[in-house]
């Protein structure tokens, strides 16, 4: 097998694009192990500076390791639907990156990517794949933006990513496209025998349509803890789609949710599949609209298929309480502000590990 080692590139990003990025989740380069920035159809940035981690455009990745061959499309199929076809047939020349936290590394700061759409009306078709290798440890932030200019265009991406034996992985993502965008996102995982992961998605900004699908599945004794924030403000339509399949003997799952509407619609449709004995999972969606504008369908639902399966799942959509609200104007406080302190109590994330840029828009 090849290897190489990185060296750390000249940086290739304007002033204007660290700060749209910044909303996202970037950082300084020489704050993290790895830094992946791909801008319109261009992987303007592929950079490591740990050698137990190694990031190459995709295509660059597929002549280099044999093995990168069978890791793409290995878990998604190229005929899942429309969407998904159209990435694949785009593959003459395959546009994304690839991650690779080589066996046992222990990595020290966050490894960091993003997907940037400069251009007006564009259609970007990305397909990033991701190997944390056995016994591997790392910690991942990546972010999806367009820059203030930009309101329209579409955006399809498909994720694969493999946890191979042992392995930790502590992801934050986070998206702001533009108001006026189509995006669609396909997520695939599978966590080998004894991986963790631990994921955080940041949904906040407004967007035309955003379809979110993803498949996790975990094999023996894995675990998976996940949570996401999201928020719909009139004219955003939000469509999430999850299943998370416990496929092999002790295999844990969290699955947690917490929605918000100010007169968008949000669909939030999760799937949780007990396919050995010994595993268990938990589903949790909660919804709060703040107008009577707007709808958040909130749909959880289990399938134990093998004995010894334990599956739960809780589900609550509602207005802002007014006991609470009149509590707090009654404390001194005005309408507007005791709604924000509501919401942000609903929304909070026992989370360190949101970068600090997003954590303030957050909470």
């Amino acid at each position: 097998m090849q290897t190489r080692v990185q060296l750390p590139a000249a940086p290739t990003l304007s002033n204007e694009e660290r700060d749209v990025l910044h909303d996202v989740g970037f950082d300084d380069m020489d704050a993290r192990s790895g830094t992946s920035v791909l801008v319109d159809h261009e992987m303007r940035v592929a950079v490591s500076k740990d050698p137990g981690v190694e990031i190459l455009p995709l295509a660059e990745a597929l002549d280099t390791y044999d093995f990168v061959q069978d890791l793409m499309f290995g878990l998604a199929s190229p005929e899942h639907d429309a969407h998904v076809a159209t990435v694949a047939e785009h593959m003459h020349a395959p546009l994304g990156h690839f991650v690779w936290v080589k066996p046992g590394a222990k990595v020290r700061m966050p490894v960091q990517s993003f997907t940037l759409l400069e251009t007006p009306q564009a259609r970007q078709f990305t397909h990033d794949v991701t190997l944390i290798d056995e016994g591997a440890e790392v910690e991942m932030v990546s972010g999806s933006a367009a820059p203030p200019a930009v309101h329209r265009g579409r955006h399809i991406s498909i994720l694969e990513c493999y946890q191979r034996p042992g392995s930790v992985c502590r992801s934050v993502s986070i998206d702001h496209w533009g108001a006026e965008m189509d995006v669609f996102s396909y997520g695939w995982s599978r966590l080998e025998a004894g991986a963790r992961g631990l994921s955080t998605a940041v949904m906040l900004s407004p967007i035309r349509r955003s379809v979110s699908r993803s498949v996790s599945i975990l094999e023996e004794g894995a675990s998976a803890v996940s949570q996401a924030i999201v928020f719909a403000p009139e004219g955003t339509e939000r469509e999430i789609f999850t299943e998370t399949r416990l496929a092999g003997a002790g295999a844990t799952s969290e699955d947690v949710a917490r929605m918000v509407s100010s007169g968008g619609r949000i669909l939030n449709d999760a799937v949780l599949i007990g396919d050995a004995g010994g595993t268990s999972g938990f589903l949790g969606r909660d919804g709060l609209k703040l107008a009577d504008q707007g709808e958040i369908a909130a749909i959880p639902a289990l399938r134990a298929r093998a004995e010894g399966a334990l599956l739960s799942h809780e589900a609550s959509v509602g207005m802002i309480d007014g006991e609470k609200l009149a509590y707090l104007m009654a404390s001194g406080m005005e309408e507007d502000a005791a709604r924000d302190l509501i919401v942000q109590g609903f929304l909070s994330l026992e989370d360190d590990r949101l970068p600090e840029g997003v954590r303030r828009r957050v909470v």
